[in-house]
């Protein structure tokens, strides 16, 4: 029988592509975060291309009204539910460590388990995964100005090269096993009172749609193969950017809070992940993962059965 210790290593093994092929180099760069995106942005010309990279960018801020469930155009409605791609690509892919855009276009195509992945399968993983839905066409003026967004973006990052910030903030193995039951008091110290009791979140209101603050379970969330489902991403995700406000050079959350509360959502039901699921390359930056000597051993205190059972709150364990 595996442990946790060991199926933690399993976990983040797969997060940073030990055997898979995906662990991307930063490389050799002297180069920054990008700082000024949003100015270059605003500061773009009239013009044919520049009408694609602001579609693009549109379609990242308003997912749901665009290519959503309650797409304006019902032929458009390619997402299963209502999130925005910056419900999780933080103030539309540009901030470190929360899977920001930045390097996006510069390491694909990228080589997963003998898989070449392209750009627009990354997207449709994403359009499958996290959104709940169907990939768009690769042909589609949707994907291509996607891409156009993507390597606007992306265009002080040297080709296979992740810029710092990229990807996900690296973060230690836990000191205990994951809890759902302490995630739940992290929960309701730390989350509720954005994200609901129910985890539902904050839905705008008519004639908008979409969220002020996305679901994070339920039937209206992200599905079991999305990267926020996973608990090594989730924790990683977490503390670099929760709650609101929040960035990498402060967290907020502990190391065992943030896996915690992560066990606590994902203990959560949400959409099963599709048949045949598509990779979904993601990184943790830097973080080397050592697999214990004896996969079957289990280390000084530590549990074998992972605790992702919740309670009524108030309640003790």
């Amino acid at each position: 029988m595996r442990t946790v210790a060991w199926e933690l290593c399993i976990a983040l093994a797969a997060v940073v592509g030990v055997g898979a092929g995906y662990l991307v180099s930063e490389g050799s760069t002297t180069a920054g975060y990008p700082s000024n995106l949003a100015k270059d942005l605003a500061e773009l010309k009239p013009g044919p291309e520049t009408d694609l990279i602001l579609y693009g960018k549109r379609l990242v801020v308003n997912t749901p009204r665009l290519i959503g469930k309650a797409a304006q155009n019902p032929a458009m409605a390619y997402g299963g539910n209502n999130l925005s791609c910056q419900s999780c690509h933080l103030n539309g892919g540009l901030k470190p460590f929360a899977a920001p855009f930045v390097s996006t276009a510069a390491t694909f195509p990228m080589l997963v388990d003998n898989k070449v992945v392209t750009l627009p399968d990354r997207i449709n993983s994403c359009m499958r995964l996290g959104l709940n839905g169907k990939p768009l066409p690769e042909d589609s003026r949707e994907m291509t100005a996607l891409i156009a967004y993507l390597k606007f973006v992306g265009k002080d990052s040297p080709p296979g090269v992740r810029l710092p910030g990229s990807g996900l903030m690296p973060i230690a193995l836990p000191g205990d096993v994951p809890s759902a039951r302490r995630g739940e008091t992290v929960y309701t110290q730390h989350c509720v009172s954005c994200h609901g009791q129910d985890g539902q979140g904050a839905p705008r209101l008519p004639p908008e749609v979409g969220y002020y603050v996305p679901p994070i379970w339920g039937a209206e969330s992200f599905n079991g193969g999305a990267g926020m489902g996973q608990i090594a991403y989730a924790a990683s995700y977490i503390r670099a950017n929760m709650p609101v406000g929040v960035d990498f050079k402060n967290p907020l959350l502990s190391v065992q809070e943030a896996w915690d509360v992560a066990a606590y959502m994902i203990a959560h039901p949400r959409p099963i992940a599709p048949a045949n699921s598509p990779v979904m390359p993601m990184v943790i930056e830097d973080l080397p993962i050592q697999a214990p000597p004896d996969p079957d051993a289990a280390l000084p205190g530590q549990e074998l059965v992972p605790d992702l059972a919740t309670q009524p709150a108030g309640q003790a364990p």
